[in-house]
């Protein structure tokens, strides 16, 4: 799910302008990859503005949305964590695995 919501944004952030702008980078010196960078930057900001200006886009988006899923956050988070960060979230993880299943022991799951 976060990643159709990921390319749905990435495919309306970029188009082939941008993405000839993104190939020319390598190629050119250091103060014109900076200008051109900034140039990426302002055009998939403008994309990105447009896109939800549209209300048909915003609905796309809500209807793709989790609610209330903090694993699966998590989960999708620590793929663009380092280790140790990694390390933190699973202990936090577990921490709530455990707070989970202790409620349904001794409360029925009734919170």
């Amino acid at each position: 799910m976060e990643n159709e919501i990921s390319t749905l944004y990435e495919d309306r952030a970029n188009c082939k302008e941008i993405n000839i702008l993104k190939t020319i980078l390598p190629y050119v010196n250091s103060t014109s990859q900076k200008n051109i960078s900034m140039l990426i930057s302002y055009m998939q900001l403008q994309r990105t503005m447009e896109f939800f200006e549209n209300p048909e886009n915003t609905m796309q988006i809500s209807a793709m949305e989790r609610k209330d899923n903090t694993v699966d956050l998590l989960n999708a988070i620590k793929s663009q964590c380092n280790e140790q960060e990694q390390h933190q979230i699973d202990h936090f993880l577990n921490a709530m695995q455990m707070l989970s299943t202790y409620d349904i022991l001794f409360n029925g799951g009734q919170n």
